[in-house]
């Protein structure tokens, strides 16, 4: 977690501002994403939850359209344990909408990697909320071939700068019985 400077509060105010009301997992790769998960589970998806902890590089001021961000940080999965999240994410502050790619390293080195879309928007005095939709689309070692989908909900408190929330869904790992 990271606590931000003074100078970055207003940026935060105008974040939160601009998300244009609650968020919501209405993405526009939600429903395909939910039927993924539904077929998922049919084939043996196992249930997947956690939380992280993660630093982030805010954007400059003035606030762009658009802002690059770099997620790095620390996850406990269900199925994974411990795990390094590296991530990237494009914030479109205008629209309250994020979408990126994620990947998760587990301790032993097996690999598990998603998309992701999601929205953010006010979610009371001082706080923006953020939902969002990760599909998995991969990885190494037991997560070759995975699929699956989980939802993130988090929370950012504009005071600290730090993030709080979990994550909660299906994985398959089709790798998981080969060497």
């Amino acid at each position: 977690m990271r606590a931000l400077a003074p100078s970055a509060l207003p940026l935060l105010l105008m974040l939160a501002a601009c998300g244009g009301g609650a968020p919501s997992v209405t993405t526009p790769n939600a429903s395909a994403a939910l039927s993924k998960s539904v077929a998922a589970q049919a084939a043996g998806a196992l249930p997947i939850k956690g939380h992280c902890e993660l630093t982030f590089n805010p954007p400059p001021l003035p606030l762009p359209p658009v802002h690059r961000q770099i997620d790095t940080g620390t996850c406990w999965f269900s199925h994974l344990g411990k795990t390094a999240l590296q991530g990237v994410q494009d914030i479109n502050f205008a629209a309250g909408t994020q979408s990126g790619t994620r990947t998760f390293t587990a301790a032993n080195g097996d690999v598990l990697r998603a998309t992701h879309a999601g929205t953010s928007g006010p979610g009371g005095p001082g706080l923006v909320r953020f939902v969002t939709t990760i599909t998995i689309v991969g990885g190494t070692g037991r997560f070759a071939n995975a699929t699956g989908i989980f939802t993130v909900r988090r929370v950012l408190n504009q005071a600290t700068g730090l993030t709080t929330g979990s994550f909660e869904g299906t994985v398959s790992s089709p790798g998981a019985g080969k060497s």
